[in-house]
């Protein structure tokens, strides 16, 4: 989720390409549930080819579904940096935290 976050703070839309583990279900989150990336289509034995790499980042960058999914994650990275900012949820939360510890 790191590199996740780390995108949608930039403004940057994703490409969901899950190896192992949890991935698979965070590729349907991003995908399907928060519209901030495009599927990478795998072949038998979950092999990626070069070309399906080379299709989804031009998908990104010229279709429609790329326009969706370039909006949508400007609009999240304008609400990530308002979490961020002095007296933003994130900030609010992790005092809250330090509070309790203090405690």
């Amino acid at each position: 989720w790191n590199s996740t976050l780390e995108a949608v703070c930039a403004g940057v839309p994703l490409v969901a390409w899950p190896l192992y583990a949890e991935q698979r279900f965070n590729k349907i989150l991003l995908v399907e549930e928060i519209k901030i990336a495009l599927p990478i289509d795998e072949s038998e034995g979950r092999f990626v080819s070069s070309d399906e790499i080379e299709r989804q980042v031009k998908q990104i960058i010229t279709s429609e579904d790329g326009e969706v999914v370039r909006k949508r994650v400007l609009e999240l990275s304008v609400e990530a940096k308002a979490a961020l900012d002095e007296g933003g949820t994130s900030k609010m939360a992790l005092s809250m935290l330090m509070e309790s510890w203090k405690r």
